[in-house]
């Protein structure tokens, strides 16, 4: 079909893929978007209308056991497609359920554009729990190679984030950073006697936020510490190793890769579905709803830029930009032959050019 030529033309140029292989990852992305799942039995319906579904789903199979993917190329391909010459911030996280017996856990990086994160890199652990330094690191590593440090403003994590070999490769890599910690961090050297981090905000006026002028040493490294007392009684407790007025404004931005992860599950493609439990064909698969969600996402912005989405007294949009592209590409896709050109039109947020 016409329609799948002109994606697959705008795939092959990003990737340099044998047509096959172009034509699979094409009509995979087209059918995810149809059926809103990643379950391959739903897929293989609509992969191919002029080959039956278990020609289809065998497809389907091959291509997850067989195909090898350039990981680094995609991430490269994402941020072609974002401004340029600006820097971005970075999301770390990690994302976790079960399936039988079987721990899926997800270790992501994402590109923060707007009000979400766009998945630049991932690995998927072989194990329950936590990530280790060296993990992040690696994967850290990948980031780097494929979209360069000078394209990264900072990098914002949550309380399993920290440790000092961790912060000790982000500072010798020159990588800002702003990480929330535990509030009983202790806090190795400072200008007083204070021991546990959360002391130095006891005295402060609740609820506010304040920045501590001073850099002091934890996990064995000097950063400085801004953070308040939350209204539940709790603290809310950054470190950074630079810029510590970016601190909450940059850290914000981390709330960006939960709700990533939610569009991947059950608000977009329904991740949880998947009965796939090796992890390399895992990581295919995020790599297919990659495209699929980056697609559907800049459809959503261009839709906001053009109407603007209603803003509802509670001060959020009433529909995410993610998902408004999703719904209006599903929109044109189930009745492509009537709306062709109006794909032909969406195309084009695929296109470097």
């Amino acid at each position: 079909m016409r329609h799948i030529n002109q994606l697959e033309n705008i795939l092959q140029q990003q990737f340099k893929c044998n047509k096959a292989r172009i034509n699979f990852i094409t009509s995979f992305i087209l059918a995810l978007i149809k059926v809103k799942t990643v379950c391959l039995n739903d897929i293989s319906l609509c992969l191919n209308y002029k080959s039956k579904e278990k020609s289809n789903y065998r497809r389907i199979q091959d291509f997850f056991l067989k195909f090898s993917l350039n990981y680094e190329l995609l991430a490269i391909y994402i941020v072609s497609l974002l401004p340029k010459n600006i820097k971005f911030i970075l999301t770390i996280d990690r994302t976790n359920w079960q399936f039988g017996r079987t721990d899926i856990n997800i270790l992501m990086i994402g590109i923060v554009y707007k009000e979400t994160s766009i998945p630049l890199m991932w690995e998927l652990l072989d194990k329950r729990g936590n990530s280790s330094t060296e993990e992040r690191k690696q994967i850290m590593k990948r980031v780097f190679e494929a979209i360069g440090k000078q394209r990264i403003k900072s990098l914002v994590g949550d309380r399993e984030f920290v440790g000092n070999k961790w912060l000790k490769y982000l500072n010798d890599e020159g990588i800002e950073y702003h990480i929330r910690i535990k509030k009983d961090a202790v806090i190795q050297k400072y200008m007083s006697t204070v021991k546990c981090v959360k002391d130095l905000f006891n005295h402060n006026k609740r609820y506010s936020y304040v920045i501590i002028p001073h850099k002091m040493v934890i996990y064995k490294q000097e950063v400085y510490v801004s953070g308040n007392r939350t209204k539940k009684g709790d603290y809310f407790i950054l470190i950074s190793n630079k810029n510590p007025q970016d601190a909450l404004k940059d850290y914000r931005q981390r709330w960006t890769i939960e709700k990533l992860f939610g569009y991947m599950k059950s608000k977009g493609f329904n991740f949880e579905q998947t009965h796939l439990t090796q992890n390399e064909k895992i990581k295919k698969l995020i790599f297919l709803v990659t495209i699929a969600f980056v697609w559907s996402y800049l459809v959503g912005v261009w839709i906001d830029e053009s109407i603007k989405i209603k803003i509802k007294n509670h001060g959020r949009k009433e529909i995410s930009l993610f998902r408004k592209g999703f719904d209006y590409l599903r929109s044109v896709l189930l009745f492509i032959d009537e709306k062709l050109n109006q794909f032909n039109f969406l195309v084009n947020f695929l296109s470097c050019t």
